[in-house]
């Protein structure tokens, strides 16, 4: 992790200034916004410090809630655009960072939001993603964000523990599937810390995880990054059927299985096998054979 980014504002980070400002604005959390507000200074400075903020960054934070993540990247940042769906946040958030001029408060729901747009409307040339994620969003944004392929400088994510071992889980185990297949095409993933319950306000019931995305120049690359992700869902769709079986009911009407079969064998890849033994190579190599046959 980055050593120091200058004076972090962890001054909201606290069990008592939270509950002090939620009770001024009568705020109610909504279970169904996964609503969890941070209150722990250390777990927010390690946040600011994973995603390696400098003065020259715009950093663009989803689930901004009450302002605590949003202050601390204002204070790091050159500009911080703040996502929060909850209206009711809305005010809360704008007198938590009123005292910086560097901050625009954005009521968007992230997962509907067209990145491409964003980026236009708002000049972008790169940018990291911050966030405290509500655990429900956190794999349908993730995809949503990665395969905009929007140039990305990092993305850090507080997210839950379960995903965060999905994202990083070895080629061959239980937890190796779409998500990490996906991430690892995009970018080096790294759990920087776990978290537990005790530093959110309501505490989850599990443990959570801050993970750190590094986009990176692909050293390999598909021709047809929709085709990839598209080939990664079908042959996860059932895990304990084989690639082969997966591949055949997608592709259906587009390829025979026997044309599939004869794609498959060219590339030395048996089509017994099951999707959780692929490398990445393989299914990179297998999408661009696919897009020149379908």
């Amino acid at each position: 992790m980055q050593k120091d980014v200058g004076n972090i504002d962890a001054s909201l980070a606290t069990p008592r200034a939270v509950q002090q400002l939620i009770s001024e604005h009568g705020f109610v959390f909504r279970r169904s916004l996964g609503q969890n507000f941070l209150v722990d200074g250390n777990v927010l400075r390690n946040i600011v410090r994973a995603a390696q903020i400098t003065r020259k960054d715009t950093v663009i934070e989803i689930g901004a809630g009450i302002g605590t993540l949003t202050r601390a990247l204002a204070s790091t940042a050159e500009r911080v655009l703040a996502i929060e769906i909850d209206a009711r946040l809305h005010p809360i958030l704008q007198e938590t960072v009123e005292r910086y001029g560097n901050v625009e408060v954005l009521a968007h729901d992230a997962l509907k939001l067209d990145w491409q747009v964003l980026w236009d409307d708002y000049d972008l040339k790169q940018a990291k993603l911050v966030a405290n994620l509500p655990y429900y969003i956190t794999s349908p944004l993730l995809v949503n964000v990665l395969t905009e392929e929007l140039p990305w400088d990092n993305l850090t994510v507080m997210m839950q523990r379960e995903v965060a071992e999905r994202l990083t889980a070895k080629r061959g185990t239980k937890s190796y599937g779409t998500l990490t297949v996906l991430a690892s095409y995009y970018s080096d993933v790294e759990i920087c810390q776990i978290v537990p319950p005790t530093v959110f306000m309501p505490q989850p019931d599990v443990d959570s995880a801050v993970v750190r995305f590094t986009m990176r120049p692909y050293t390999l690359e598909v021709h047809d990054p929709a085709l990839l992700w598209r080939v990664i869902k079908a042959s996860f769709a059932q895990r304990r059927k084989t690639l082969g079986n997966n591949l055949a009911a997608a592709l259906s009407g587009i390829l025979t299985k026997a044309e599939l079969e004869s794609i498959l064998q060219a590339l030395g890849i048996d089509s017994r096998r099951r999707a959780e033994t692929l490398s990445l190579q393989e299914f990179v190599v297998l999408v661009n054979r696919l897009e020149d046959c379908i």
